[in-house]
């Protein structure tokens, strides 16, 4: 079996956040707790599928069909394929991590195998190394024998444009001196003003 890491999403602008999430799945996966494998697939094609939007500036409140009571997952992906001339080998990849998750949550009598765990992290790579190979400069590989065929000849595997940029989150660094220092300029501004208030009600 292949070795598999999720390293480079680490640093990655789209997907840093998605790093820590996505390397649980390999531990859940050698822990043996495959059930557990599929449910946070699932979240992880969740959070994806947010971001797919993000990046193309698109409706999250698009209309439902008649058949959908709710947005969900699923119309989520119908509306992404309608609008978005994404590879239909990708759309089937969210749409099996979907129903995985699906079988998971709502099966507790079903066991699950490690092929199939694995399966669906090759999944959720797969669709990772999409994204990223289509709106980045990453030249990552697939680990599905048939995405990396399908990309090798389907021309809807092209590159992408950004229509939203990833904003950069900027953390504050905690700072006690500084905090220090404003406070003690607040308390400095409040009694000059107290003694300026007091000169001016005996004059």
């Amino acid at each position: 079996m292949a070795e598999l890491n999720f390293n480079y999403l680490k640093n990655n602008p789209i997907f840093a956040s998605e790093y820590k999430p996505a390397s649980k799945l390999l531990k859940l996966y050698d822990l043996e707790y495959y059930r557990e494998v599929m449910i946070n697939a699932r979240l992880l094609a969740e959070n994806i599928v947010k971001k797919i939007f993000d990046l193309e500036n698109l409706n999250k409140y698009y209309p439902l069909t008649n058949r959908d009571e709710r947005r969900s997952l699923r119309s989520d992906t119908k509306y992404l394929q309608a609008q978005l001339n994404y590879p239909l080998s990708i759309i089937n990849l969210i749409n099996e991590v979907r129903r995985f998750g699906n079988d998971a949550v709502h099966d507790q009598n079903y066991k699950f195998s490690k092929g199939q765990a694995w399966r669906a992290i090759c999944d959720i790579n797969d669709i990772f190394v999409f994204i990223l190979n289509s709106y980045t400069d990453e030249k990552l590989y697939y680990m599905r024998p048939d995405i990396a065929m399908d990309a090798a000849s389907n021309k809807r595997y092209a590159k992408r444009k950004i229509i939203n940029s990833p904003k950069k989150v900027i953390t504050k660094k905690y700072n006690p001196e500084a905090i220090q220092a404003r406070e003690l300029l607040k308390k400095k501004k409040k009694h000059h003003f107290s003694s300026r208030l007091k000169r001016f009600l005996h004059k």
